[in-house]
């Protein structure tokens, strides 16, 4: 992951509503340290910057899930530019250089947060209300898009619509630039669908996250659920949830995983057990020391009905592990857009400043053996942006789940079989 991207992936985080991705296996070393306060140029500085890039090349070395780090010369580029990042007198620059490391393993899941950033990103993850405009960003290569635009919130009242690309905050490229800060007046410029340039003075309110989970009853005895993390929490109100639907069955469920960035590889097992009657094989992972399949057992009671899954390119991870093995054991049609890609198993680990290094230790496929890695699901039933509709308050990916589900029950009632 680029300093741009991850940097883009920490402002999204803070301009926007709604949480960004999370990892399939996460394991901390201990306890959070505090983060250390150095002075910006001093010779501590220079010694907290030379524990910090050893302690991250060391543990690249001995976890990374590719024994070559891919052909690339990793430790040989490490060792050629330590001296350069350590004596960087501030921790953006030295971060900088060590995520610009870091890139070249060319893993999503492989970087590092300064404490700071990983201070950002907790808040986030713990749902804490937080500075922000009222928009979410949605990320389409490396521009971002405006996706949703809360009602009553600074940007609704400037007249900011979905669909709009943002370009600058102060002046700064988006992926660069500063989290906004409450109280405080930022000017941002986007750019239309006609590529009409608006730019406009916000002031940063407390804004409160996104729910990450809802349900709802839709047409046609359709049950919809949505979850934006696989996580304990959540999965204990999806339990809840298909608990409550067994006992009055609904006609079809949605799973929207637009938002899911990710979380436990075994929370994303113990939700597909639910929509299988035996025990299945649901992956294989492999690194350095570990070459196993991941098998699940039956929940009960299992939802033997049709399913609809909705993606998009912030779906990552296990939601995309998800989705992918739904989809090839023909239990769930996929509809929406293509996944992100970003398919790795990771070891997150405290570093001596109090920052943050993921190392990708695993890789995963679906049972059959298909990689997701930078491929990524490709729907079913591909639903084509269109933020016109967004506008209008529409919803044509779940409009399309429900013809899907609609088409699923008359084929069922003439006994014919669909794709």
């Amino acid at each position: 992951m680029s300093r741009f991207a991850l940097r883009a992936l920490i402002v999204a985080a803070a301009l926007s509503l709604a949480a960004c991705a999370s990892i399939p296996y996460e394991k901390l070393d201990a306890p959070l340290p505090p983060a250390v306060q150095v002075a910006d140029g001093s010779p501590e500085r220079v010694a907290l910057n030379g524990r910090v890039w050893d302690a991250s090349v060391g543990y690249a070395r001995r976890l990374f899930y590719k024994r070559d780090f891919g052909g690339v010369p990793f430790l040989a580029e490490a060792a050629d530019r330590r001296a350069a990042a350590v004596a960087e007198p501030d921790e953006d620059g030295f971060y900088a250089r060590l995520t610009d490391l870091l890139e070249l393993l060319d893993d999503d899941h492989t970087h590092a947060l300064s404490p700071v950033e990983r201070e950002m990103v907790q808040a986030r993850e713990r749902g804490e209300a937080r500075a922000g405009f009222g928009f979410v960003l949605t990320a389409r290569g490396d521009d971002r898009y405006v996706s949703i635009v809360r009602p009553g919130s600074p940007a609704s009242e400037a007249g900011v619509l979905p669909g709009w690309r943002i370009e600058t905050v102060n002046g700064h490229p988006v992926l660069v630039a500063p989290p906004p800060v409450i109280g405080r007046t930022d000017q941002l410029v986007f750019l239309d669908e006609h590529d009409v340039r608006h730019t406009l003075d916000l002031t940063a309110v407390l804004t409160e996250p996104r729910t990450r989970f809802e349900t709802r009853s839709l047409d046609d005895g359709v049950a919809y659920i949505r979850f934006d993390d696989f996580d304990q929490t959540r999965y204990d109100l999806f339990t809840a949830e298909m608990e409550r639907l067994a006992e009055t069955p609904p006609s079809g469920l949605v799973i929207d995983l637009r938002g899911n960035g990710g979380g436990r590889l075994d929370i994303s097992g113990r939700v597909a057990s639910w929509f299988f009657t035996d025990e299945q094989d649901y992956a294989r992972i492999k690194g350095r020391i570990i070459d196993t399949r991941v098998t699940i057992d039956p929940a009960e009671p299992a939802y033997s009905g049709p399913v609809v899954i909705l993606t998009g390119p912030s779906s990552a991870s296990a939601a995309e592990l998800l989705s992918g093995v739904l989809q090839e054991k023909g239990r769930a049609v996929v509809v929406g857009g293509p996944t992100r890609g970003a398919v790795t198993g990771v070891r997150a680990i405290n570093l001596p400043d109090g920052g943050l290094l993921r190392i990708g230790m695993i890789v995963m496929t679906t049972p059959s053996g298909r990689s997701l890695e930078k491929v990524g699901v490709t729907p079913d039933v591909s639903i084509a942006d269109d933020w016109l509709a967004v506008r209008e308050g529409r919803d044509l990916p779940l409009e399309a789940a429900l013809v899907t589900l609609r088409e699923r029950a008359a084929s069922a009632r003439d006994g014919a079989d669909l794709p």
